[in-house]
């Protein structure tokens, strides 16, 4: 597999402000951080483009970054990279999994959407959970509409 890598050095001059907006955007991006300053994602369009865009910012911001592809030397590397972005998503997931299968109403349900979306943004390696979530969910949607519809028809 081939990943995207993202070294980077903070400038000297207003390194917490810097630090924290990068800290951020990393932690939004949901990166593997292979050491201090070095972060990888799995390779594709939207990943090479994303961390091309942290890359600029810093920059403007006085520092220092590349961005490069690369492969894992080794399978124990790969294997490792691919467990945490697996398991990374997997977690969000089983969460999401967790509260769609309690009794909650459409707000919570909603709420629940909004949170899967979020982590099918930083789910790369395309887990199989996410079909599992998007069942539950579509699932107690229609509950949700079937008690309405009978609700209707009782108040009638």
């Amino acid at each position: 597999m081939d990943w995207i890598m993202l070294i980077t050095k903070l400038p000297r001059a207003r390194t917490t402000a810097v630090k924290v907006a990068l800290w951020r955007k990393l932690k939004r991006l949901g990166v593997y951080t292979l050491q201090d300053s070095v972060y990888v994602l799995p390779r594709s369009d939207r990943t090479l483009e994303l961390l091309e865009w942290v890359a600029a910012e810093l920059r403007e911001g006085g520092g220092e970054a590349s961005v490069w592809e690369v492969m894992a030397r080794t399978e124990t590397q790969e294997r490792e990279m691919r467990e945490f972005f697996l398991e990374q998503a997997n977690a969000q997931y089983r969460k999401i999994l967790e509260d769609a299968r309690k009794g909650l109403d459409l707000e919570r349900l909603q709420q629940l959407w909004s949170q899967f979306h979020k982590v099918k943004t930083q789910d790369y390696l395309k887990s199989p959970l996410a079909m599992e979530v998007r069942a539950a969910c579509e699932r107690r949607a229609q509950e949700i509409s079937e008690a309405r519809e009978m609700q209707k028809r009782r108040d009638s």
